[in-house]
């Protein structure tokens, strides 16, 4: 049986799964534990962290969205080596003095991890009430890992308030500031790339790679640290303190609507995933944009009802792709927001040091399904993962792609 596939998955080892889900803080080996829920906008806690370097210590920064209706839980972290190793170097509580920020439904948190020997990833950890049960969560945070480039002293924050942006992008035009953790003030550089980055291509075969081998600098420039600075071309950023290291952080610069996609010529980009090379040729190449728009969904669904749906449909998985999965380049177009926006959130993630697995249960998919991302190391984000390929997901990616066209795909 094919290691990115899995053919067969009875009841009882669906329940198995289910089972391993449980997040405890303690647990010997993590990479057993489901974190299907780390995908999900909707789940009853959404956590999100940045991490800058600071004095021989990381400096942990967190956002919690309580979309639980009543008061956030309380907070628990481990540091660890890694995902297999029992061994817990630290493990505590977050306290009061550690919210700095705490805002409707949303809190903030600041704390400092010491970098001591293998401290390379944290791990949070919190239960949530639902409906009568306990539901055990975690959420990873990747530190200081040979997998990784060095943390940088940098962190990307609001224009006058010292939280993190949380995302991976930024509104063109708008106000933030590059605030350096531990040098003084001073000014930072930063590498500016005008490219169009390719979209992943299909999992099938040995051909395509998320990596770019050649990325030219368009520009550099440099500007003020820890003063309100605007950002007005759109595209991808490197800043640096030092441009002789490999330090630094990156961001993209969008439009006001992003994640939402809503230019034709935008829109027209994640289309090529359910459509064939004449179709997005058609597309491209009409004289009127919004008449060759309309001919194209028409031409495909012939049925306007029918087309309402798969706009709405696809275009919701596109815009959450792009909230989970930009980095250097736009979530729609990695390997991980690729599979997100044609089979939905998946239904279990198992992640290890090197790799994550997604499962996807037997719906309209046919099958149970499972897809391998393996974690590569980019100067851009610490968290580059290429989908391991293979022939046999042919058969069932065409059934996908089917059920998109026919407005039959559900999620």
């Amino acid at each position: 049986m094919k290691q990115t596939i899995c053919y067969l998955i009875n009841s009882s080892i669906c329940c198995l799964i289910t089972t391993l889900g449980w997040a405890q803080p303690g647990q010997a080996d993590l990479s057993k534990t489901n974190v299907g829920h780390v995908y999900d906008l909707e789940a009853p806690v959404v956590i999100n962290s940045r991490v800058a370097m600071g004095e021989n210590e990381a400096i942990v920064f967190l956002q919690a969205v309580n979309q639980t209706g009543s008061e956030l839980p309380p907070l628990q972290y481990e540091v660890r080596a890694d995902y297999q190793t029992e061994t817990v170097l630290t493990t505590q509580s977050l306290t009061e003095d550690q919210l700095i920020k705490q805002e409707e439904r949303v809190s903030y948190y600041r704390f400092p991890v010491s970098l001591q020997d293998n401290a390379n990833y944290v791990f949070i950890y919190l239960t949530v009430s639902i409906a009568g049960a306990e539901l055990p969560l975690r959420y990873d945070i990747s530190l200081n890992t040979d997998r990784d480039f060095p943390l940088s002293h940098l962190l990307l924050m609001r224009a006058t308030e010292d939280i993190p942006i949380f995302e991976n992008f930024i509104p063109q035009n708008e106000l933030v500031r590059v605030v350096s953790i531990s040098e003084p003030d001073s000014a930072a550089y930063a590498y500016y790339y005008d490219h169009d980055f390719e979209l992943n291509p299909p999992p099938m075969g040995s051909t395509g790679s998320e990596v770019q081998s050649n990325l030219t600098v368009d520009s550099l420039f440099q500007f003020p640290l820890n003063s309100p600075f605007s950002f007005d071309r759109e595209g991808l950023y490197f800043a640096q303190l030092d441009t002789t290291s490999l330090s630094g952080i990156s961001f993209r610069v969008e439009n006001h609507y992003y994640p939402r996609l809503v230019s034709i010529a935008d829109v027209a980009g994640p289309l090529r995933y359910i459509s064939t090379a004449e179709e997005i040729e058609e597309l491209r190449n009409g004289n009127e944009p919004k008449l060759a728009m309309d001919n194209y969904w028409m031409k495909m669904t012939r049925s306007q009802s029918r087309a309402k749906i798969i706009i709405r449909d696809y275009f919701r998985q596109v815009t959450q792709a792009n909230q989970l999965f930009t980095t250097y380049k736009e979530g729609w177009k990695t390997g991980m927001g690729m599979i997100y926006t044609l089979y939905g959130k998946p239904n279990d993630v198992y992640r290890d040091d090197d790799k994550e697995v997604w499962i996807y249960a037997a719906d309209n998919n046919l099958v149970n399904m499972s897809f391998t991302f393996m974690k590569v190391r980019n100067i851009f984000t610490d968290q580059h993962y290429n989908l391991m390929r293979d022939e046999e997901y042919k058969r069932f990616w065409y059934r996908n792609i089917d059920l998109w066209r026919k407005g039959r795909k559900t999620l």
